[in-house]
């Protein structure tokens, strides 16, 4: 297993640098899905839009961001990404001091997929039949 690439509910997270301070990923999000609802300690993140049209959502609003537009998200801001078009995004992740803690996330809800204009959770997907994911 390739543990620089993850597959998700929502799409694939391909790890592409990783220092004591920062982390850059390249998000492929598929249409209709989003990332679970989460909130970060320390560690603030950057997404900039590569291809497509992303939402991102956060407890003082949502913000749209097509190709070429970034938006930063501090800490300890509850936020989430919801693909509005087949995406493709970096997220730039650092911390002004101290080092990155993969452990440091508070997630207040999972990632899923629209299906049959209702958001569904993985778990949520797997009861219903509706996805053969192990």
């Amino acid at each position: 297993m390739d543990v620089n690439n993850r597959f998700k509910i929502w799409g694939q997270r391909r790890r592409i640098l990783l220092t004591p301070t920062s982390e850059i990923d390249l998000l492929t999000v598929n249409k209709n899905c989003f990332c679970s609802k989460h909130s970060h300690a320390k560690k603030i993140n950057k997404f900039v839009v590569v291809k497509g049209k992303v939402r991102i959502e956060s407890e003082y609003g949502s913000v749209i961001l097509r190709a070429g537009e970034s938006f930063e998200v501090r800490p300890p801001l509850i936020h989430r990404f919801f693909a509005v078009e087949d995406s493709v995004m970096v997220e730039l992740a650092y911390v002004e001091k101290g080092k990155i803690d993969p452990n440091d996330i508070n997630r207040l809800s999972q990632g899923g997929r629209i299906v049959k204009g209702k958001e569904m959770t993985l778990v949520e997907m797997r009861k219903k039949g509706l996805l053969d994911l192990k």
